[in-house]
């Protein structure tokens, strides 16, 4: 049994939500299972049956819990949004955090980390771009950290000025995210992985530097 991918609209809810510690357990290792999956880069190749031989349970428990492959996927991208809002959230309500541009550091690096140590997160992130139910859950969640940074910005917060948040927001999350995939194709080339991190850097700070530095000084006279 494969699950080819989807022309329309599917469910991507988990089917259900135990409370006994069994069925917790077995979810935990269907979910696991498919993170060894995409570690070994199997990605689109993955399906609810090779899912159930690698956690070494039955299909049917696979869709006791999941109607189909890509809702397990949505779990992980959950997980991932979950450290992620986590990391930028962090940096964002440190009242030591004033310098925007050691902010964008601070975060671009702890996110990269989280990917370094946790590869099934780049891979199933990477299938938000082939895979359209995947994709329509990584724009709305890009679309909610784009209004997370708007909210701020437009408090004039990080000293914002001379741009439309919600714009500036969501081009530096585009950015980011591009950047994201591109860095993870490098995984194994850590030194390009490091040239390209620092190229991204560069490119968001010399974008938000005109919304974000400090505006010169106007002559007195």
């Amino acid at each position: 049994m494969t699950d080819p991918a989807p022309t329309e609209t599917i469910d991507l809810e988990r089917r259900a939500r135990p409370r006994q510690k069994r069925s917790q357990a077995r979810i935990a290792a269907i979910i696991a299972a498919t993170k060894r999956l995409l570690e070994r880069g199997e990605g689109d190749a993955i399906t609810t049956s090779t899912v159930a031989a690698e956690a070494g349970v039955p299909v049917s428990s696979v869709y006791r819990y999941f109607p189909n492959i890509y809702s397990i996927h949505r779990s992980i991208l959950e997980e991932f949004k979950a450290e992620t809002d986590r990391i930028v959230m962090t940096i964002l309500d440190d009242p030591d955090e004033q310098d925007w541009a050691q902010s964008l550091s601070g975060m671009m690096l702890g996110l990269r980390r989280l990917l370094a140590g946790n590869p099934s997160y780049g891979a199933v992130f990477r299938l938000t771009l082939t895979t359209h139910e995947l994709r329509t859950v990584r724009e709305a969640w890009n679309l909610r950290l784009a209004s997370m940074l708007a909210d701020r910005w437009r408090q004039g917060l990080d000293g914002f000025h001379g741009g439309d948040p919600d714009v500036v927001a969501r081009m530096t999350v585009e950015i980011y995210c591009a950047a994201e995939i591109l860095i993870f194709e490098t995984r194994d080339r850590p030194a390009d992985g490091e040239v390209y991190f620092n190229e991204a850097l560069m490119a968001l700070q010399r974008y938000l530097a005109p919304y974000l530095a400090p505006e010169p000084a106007t002559d007195p006279d």
